[in-house]
């Protein structure tokens, strides 16, 4: 293979690689999940209360999941969004740094407290994390009980199914 043929079949494996970078208008699917040109990038490091999450506030039920993806809209409203790749994540989606208006998106949910630290894949938000607990926002307000989204997801996982053609006596 000659050294221009080379070159051109590795131009060619970058340029058919995962995107590295995008930017453009997206559309907030729930509180670290975004949409860019029809690709879904999940917020690294973070992770927010589920779209059907509710938590508990002043023991009254508090759509956090829903106020959640509604701070995350509140934060690109009108702003091109620049999402940088670090990784892809088992449902296809690239796991990325995301900001808008030179604001770290990923930053300012769990500085919000409006999404976790997610600490078993990165420490990068942890400082966020310990800013939110002290200033006791979002979740770490003490009158709020909220269950970690990834606690919450697992226990919906492991609920046993009832089988509905079962006759109970």
């Amino acid at each position: 293979m000659t050294w221009y043929a080379i070159r051109l079949v590795l131009l060619l494996a970058l340029l058919s690689g995962p995107v590295l970078a995008q930017t453009g208008a997206a559309t907030v699917l729930d509180g670290d999940t975004l949409k860019i040109a029809g690709v879904n990038y999940r917020l690294h490091g973070i992770d927010a209360p589920e779209k059907a999450q509710r938590c508990q506030r002043d023991g009254l039920d508090w759509l956090c999941g829903q106020e959640a993806a509604g701070h995350l809209r509140d934060l690109i409203r009108g702003r091109a969004v620049t999402c940088a790749a670090r990784d892809r994540d088992r449902y296809g989606r690239v796991v990325a740094v995301c900001s808008a208006g030179g604001t770290d998106l990923n930053r300012a949910m769990v500085r919000a407290g409006l999404a976790w630290a997610y600490l078993a894949y990165s420490r990068d938000y942890e400082s966020a994390e310990w800013e939110a607990q002290l200033l006791g926002n979002g979740v770490w307000s003490p009158s709020v009980q909220a269950e970690p989204a990834w606690d919450w997801r697992r226990a919906r996982r492991t609920k046993p199914v009832q089988d509905p053609g079962r006759i109970r006596g």
